[in-house]
């Protein structure tokens, strides 16, 4: 499995935050044995130091504003700098986790406050995360208090892992690459949108064009398709065709019983996670090679979901 190349923020890793702590959290400590990672600081990296005074958001007549009240500065010019300068020299990464609530960094969690700074009038993207969401808008973008969501969490693990993995093929690409690439992905794909599983198959049918653009042009839409999370009606109709492979090594009780099973999750009654058990126990059973090689039933080291 390939490994993800992430951007993370550096507080998670050093005690670099305003009042010089480092922040623990339990899933980022754990990942960090499956991911590469590239650490960020932009308060530290635009010449803040640790401790320092805290900086706000301003926003006025749509315009934000960086503010470090105590000493009056306007730091938005030097922010604004400094990260279209990181973001041009980063390369080859698969998504960003951030800190929660920072100015410079909060994922829709920075305070937002009037133009005298005294008041808390929203909350929005921190400097940092906003031009990330802009030039950067199919990369997963979280930070670490929304990753406590399970779908959430899944949906950033299923992308870093599946980007990370079209990374490896687009830097050996092959014609026999990218039809292996589209097999493994075929149900996932689905899961997520059944447009794009159709257009990216139709790149791949196509004999004559070449390779390079061919595989530019996948990339592309690769990473559209897993833009929204899947919803439960297609992931419904993802699990029917899976066990269509395994009907006939079935009974009729254990096809009962997966259906049973399905219409349970329909109505929210059971996690997605419990049918996926099963379906994985009967292809290891019966050996079906087709459904082994299906990155649908394994997106990411299972590790990842304690």
């Amino acid at each position: 499995m390939a490994k993800p190349k992430i951007i993370i923020s550096r507080c998670f890793l050093e005690p670099v935050r305003y009042n010089g702590e480092i922040v623990k959290d339990f899933f980022i400590e754990k990942l960090k044995n499956y991911v590469d990672f590239v650490d960020v600081c932009p308060e530290v990296d635009i010449g803040l130091g640790v401790p320092r005074p805290k900086v706000i958001i301003i926003k006025k007549d749509n315009f934000k504003r960086l503010i470090q009240p105590e000493t009056q500065k306007d730091l938005t010019e030097k922010m604004e700098e400094y990260i279209e300068n990181k973001l041009n020299s980063l390369k080859d990464f698969d998504g960003f986790i951030l800190k929660a609530k920072s100015p410079s960094c909060g994922v829709g969690s920075a305070k937002l406050h009037n133009e005298d700074g005294k008041r808390v009038i929203g909350r929005g993207y921190g400097f940092f995360a906003e031009i990330i969401r802009k030039k950067f808008p199919y990369l997963p973008l979280e930070d670490e208090g929304r990753l406590r969501n399970p779908e959430i969490k899944k949906h950033f693990l299923v992308r870093i892992f599946a980007f990370a993995h079209l990374r490896d093929l687009v830097k050996n690409p092959s014609a026999k690459r990218l039809v292996e690439f589209q097999t493994q992905y075929k149900y996932l794909l689905m899961s997520y949108s059944q447009k794009h599983l159709r257009q990216l198959g139709q790149i791949v049918a196509e004999g004559k064009r070449d390779l390079k653009e061919k595989i530019k042009n996948y990339q592309e839409i690769f990473y559209q398709a897993f833009f929204r999370r899947p919803s439960r009606g297609r992931e419904i109709n993802t699990l029917r065709h899976l066990i269509s492979h395994l009907s006939s090594q079935l009974n009729k009780n254990e096809r009962k019983h997966l259906e049973d099973l399905i219409n349970k999750y329909e109505k929210g009654w059971l996690e997605l996670r419990v049918i996926l058990e099963l379906i994985r126990n009967f292809t290891y059973r019966f050996d079906i090679e087709y459904l082994l090689l299906q990155k649908y039933l394994n997106p990411y080291p299972e590790e990842l979901d304690v």
